[in-house]
């Protein structure tokens, strides 16, 4: 299983690659992050590419068909690079997020997590993904970091908290 680089990720009629859409992962299964999606996503060209699954990190106010939504949490703004007021309850939706994505690839099915802009909460996600399948934080961190810089970002993380909490996540035996 190796992440996949923004220049080497598959496009996906209608949607930009990276700034839109990121690759993350083709095995198990697809994965990828990506911004709040438009009002004009082409759905079916997503799953045509795999993915079967939505994850969202922000109240959904858009119908993903054929997709299916299997989680939807509000998590909290750290762009300012600031600690969650509330780090326990910021740590147990993360990992709600972080399992059910794990279970859905496991199952051979694709996933898309997504919130606002697609980078700090969608990173701190798709890092806790990365650290249970296996991949080292040495490898994940810098990784979230190249992706987003060439998605036109300051890069990742947003808070130094989001680094620290896929750093410590508990790799799967």
């Amino acid at each position: 299983m190796s992440l996949v680089e923004p220049k080497d990720a598959p496009q996906i009629p209608g949607m930009a690659s990276p700034s839109e859409l990121y690759w993350v992962l083709k095995v198990p299964a697809p994965l990828a992050g990506m911004r709040y999606p438009r009002p004009d996503v082409p759905w079916a060209n997503l799953a045509a590419a795999g993915f079967r699954c939505v994850v969202s990190l922000h109240p959904a106010t858009y119908d993903p068909n054929p997709l299916v939504q299997i989680f939807s949490a509000h998590l909290e703004d750290l762009c300012h690079g600031r600690e969650p007021r509330e780090p326990a309850k910021e740590t147990r939706l993360i990992a709600e997020a972080a399992e059910t994505v794990v279970e859905a690839l496991r199952s051979g099915e694709g996933v898309v997590v997504h919130r606002v802009g697609g980078r700090g909460r969608t990173g701190s996600v798709i890092g806790c993904v990365l650290r249970r399948l296996g991949y080292d934080a040495g490898e994940v961190v810098p990784y979230l970091d190249r992706v987003h810089k060439c998605r036109g970002k300051d890069g990742w993380p947003e808070s130094p908290w989001q680094a620290a909490l896929v750093e410590k996540e508990a790799v799967d035996d």
